[in-house]
Parts: C-alpha cells; structure tokens; sequence
C-alpha cells in the first residue's frame, strides 16, 4: 500500500510507531538517553515507581510492594521502556496507536535472548494536558482493556490524577503517578483480582472471565479452575436473565 491509498491517520499511527520503537530503553539504561525531554520523562517514571510501586505501603490492604512484580522486573532488565508525542494528538489517531501495541508488545517477547514472564513495557504519552488524562488514560484504558485481554495481556493505567482504587483498600490509590502512562504485560494467575469487578458491566465481566481461562487454565489448580469456571457460569446466567427481562 502506497502512502496514497493508505487509509487517513495511517501515517500519524506509522510517526508514532516509529517514534515508539526509537524511544525503547530498558529501565536501566535510561541515564544514557540523549533527548532531555525523553531521559526527563523516563528518570521520573522510573523514580516513581522505585519510590511507589516497588514498596510497601501502609494503606495498600496487604503485605508486600505495591506491585511485587517492578522491582524482579527492574533488577532482571525485564522492564522496557517506550514514549511517542501525544501532545495535539486526536484520540483517535491515539486509539489506534496503542491498539498496535500488543504486537511491539510479542514481538519484543519472542527477540529476548531469554524469555521472562516477568516482561512489562511502559508506555509513555508524552505531551499529554493534566485536563485530558480522564480522557487519554482512563477512558482509553476501558476501551483498550479488553482488546489487550483478548491478546492475553494486561494494561494498567496510571497518572497523577487517577481516582481508581486498590484492590484490597477502598481508600488506596495505586494508579496515582508522577507522569500519566500505561504498562503492559502478560497475564498472570493474580490477576483473578483485577476482572469480573461488580462495577463492570456484565457482559465486561464474561469477556474478562472468559479470556482469563483461556490464557491461564494451563496454569490453574482444578480447584481454582472449577471456581473461575463458576463465575462465569454465573456471569452468563445473569446476563441471558438480565436480556429476557428487558424484551
């Protein structure tokens, strides 16, 4: 396809791939980035989560960091780093940006001289106004997530402004973070704790149960699987209940 035919925004998506695969660092090779903007940007993420999400904290609700999983990822230099400008990008160029991600995302697995399942990506939109993160992270964040499920990934979202609670603390916020960004990884058996929330729709609920199976069944005790199984026969159950009573 030649850029006369390529479908509109095509290009802008290509500029911040492009931008995303220049940009990639491990975390602990960002001292020697160059572009100020850049190195700035990676520094205080990665600030953060050595000061946040690689702790313990007294409100989190439970023993351990935050995210048991930064500091292993940090230390095994499974923990990459991407950025691309979002500054006066449309959310639909934006949408379509990170959709492309879960293939960066398998890639970079399958180039890895060793395999890790301790791999994450963060990824930072750089530019973003503090008034649109409810916008380019939050909203995006639903609409990505299961997508990204789909592909047996998981995305957290994280900015200052974040009002999403933690799992085992109604009061927590763990998503709050010095630079809005988004962190992807491959599903794991904890993250049972993160899907089939009863705030989200039913049918939400199914595809996360679903999808959770589907990548983790392998790795389940029979015990848990039948439970998982369960809720969703739940799910199900109370979808097609809740369908009849509104014909």
């Amino acid at each position: 396809m030649n850029d006369k035919t390529k479908p509109p925004g095509e290009e802008s998506v290509s500029l911040a791939l492009a931008q995303i695969e220049r940009s990639l660092r491990g975390s602990t090779e960002i001292d020697a980035i160059a572009d100020p903007t850049l190195r700035a940007t990676y520094v205080k993420g990665l600030g953060w989560m050595q000061r946040f999400i690689m702790r313990p904290h007294a409100d989190l609700g439970r023993k351990g960091a935050v995210c048991p999983f930064a500091k292993p990822a940090h230390e095994e230099r499974a923990l990459l780093f991407c950025a691309f400008d979002a500054a006066d990008m449309s959310f639909d160029i934006y949408i379509d940006t990170l959709m492309r991600m879960p293939r960066v995302f398998d890639q970079l697995a399958t180039q890895r001289a060793e395999s890790s399942d301790l791999l994450s990506l963060a990824i930072f939109p750089i530019g973003l106004n503090a008034d649109t993160y409810y916008k380019f992270i939050d909203c995006a964040h639903a609409i990505l997530k299961p997508f990204y499920m789909e592909c047996g990934l998981m995305l957290g979202e994280f900015h200052p402004a974040s009002t999403v609670a933690g799992a085992h603390s109604p009061t927590f916020r763990p998503m709050r973070a010095d630079v809005p960004l988004f962190v992807i990884r491959a599903m794991a058996l904890h993250d049972a704790l993160f899907i089939d929330g009863e705030s989200t729709s039913l049918g939400m609920r199914v595809h996360e149960l679903e999808c959770y199976l589907r990548w983790n069944a392998h790795r389940l005790a029979t015990s848990e699987a039948q439970h998982i199984e369960a809720r969703l026969a739940q799910r199900k159950a109370q979808l097609f209940d809740d369908s009849v009573a509104t014909v």
